[in-house]
């Protein structure tokens, strides 16, 4: 079961748009915060493989998987 926590976090009315025409009709701000986070995590995982690669670290992305 899913605990419930009520927060304010504090934004300008620029950001709430920007935030609100991400969404659609019916998600709750948690569906879509949940999935901001969920894409950013996946953007800064594919950044490190791309680092690591240019570090020669590994010679190919399909090495990161192995």
């Amino acid at each position: 079961m899913m605990t419930e926590a009520t927060k304010r976090i504090p934004v300008t009315e620029e950001t709430l748009e920007k935030i609100k025409k991400l969404g659609y009709k019916g998600q709750t701000y948690d569906e879509l915060l949940n999935e901001m986070a969920e894409a950013y995590r996946r953007k800064k995982f594919i950044e490190m493989l791309k680092e690591r690669r240019e570090e020669g670290k590994f010679s190919d992305f399909d090495e990161a998987f192995e």
